[in-house]
């Protein structure tokens, strides 16, 4: 009798022992699993990013592009400029595919404006800097000054190039993507090689900007 009710309580003891572990193991397990979600996205996100380091040799530029928007007020305005204005070109840009060909100003000129011409940012490097980056934005879309509106043509391997001081550039087309509007785009590109960067609104997207990477050939 006596053996009997130590092995009842023998066994009432171990599911008793059993039912806690699992308790606990419950109780914990959310969490712990929360953990491991959090430390598995910081490892992918590093490798991610030392994957782009390394293999890309990738730099991050803040262009601001709050100007990029278009108005019927911009379009007349330019319109009457553009018959009237000498814009004293210091450069063209040249895109045989999409038949672009458009002279720039320089930052300094009054000119060198949305609302008037391709706007060469404040943020750009001239094409004649040693592994600099030309950046260049303007307008897409129906309006006058819409001189981007044919780059959502472009794929990778088409060709640019730019005059300036009497020197052509010669560019290939590496890299296309999108940005959300916000203001300001990010501008991935090898520090290795001279680029030339193109910022315009997205065909037929009200939200986002596209920025076109091309490298020195």
């Amino acid at each position: 009798m006596q053996r009997k009710s130590k092995n009842l309580k023998s066994q009432l003891f171990k599911v008793g022992f059993f039912f806690l572990i699992v308790g606990i193991l419950v109780f914990i397990s959310t969490p712990l699993r929360k953990l491991k979600d959090e430390v598995y996205e910081e490892m992918r996100l590093a490798i991610f990013q030392l994957n782009i380091n390394e293999t890309n040799n990738t730099t991050i530029n803040n262009v601001n592009t709050e100007n990029l928007e278009v108005t019927s007020e911009n379009t007349e305005k330019a319109e009457a400029n553009d018959k009237k204005a000498n814009y004293s070109y210091i450069g063209e840009l040249s895109i045989p595919k999409i038949k672009l060909r458009r002279g720039f100003v320089s930052k300094e000129s009054r000119y060198n404006n949305i609302e008037y011409n391709i706007t060469v940012a404040n943020e750009a490097n001239y094409p004649d800097v040693p592994l600099g980056n030309f950046i260049l934005m303007a307008h897409s879309g129906n309006a006058y000054i819409s001189f981007f509106d044919k780059l959502y043509k472009l794929q990778i391997g088409d060709e640019a190039s730019v005059s300036y001081n009497a020197v052509t550039y010669n560019y290939r087309l590496t890299s296309i993507y999108n940005q959300a509007k916000t203001g300001t785009v990010a501008i991935y590109r090898n520090p290795n090689v001279k680029t030339l960067t193109l910022i315009t609104c997205t065909h037929n997207d009200d939200y986002n900007q596209t920025i076109y990477i091309f490298e020195e050939i």
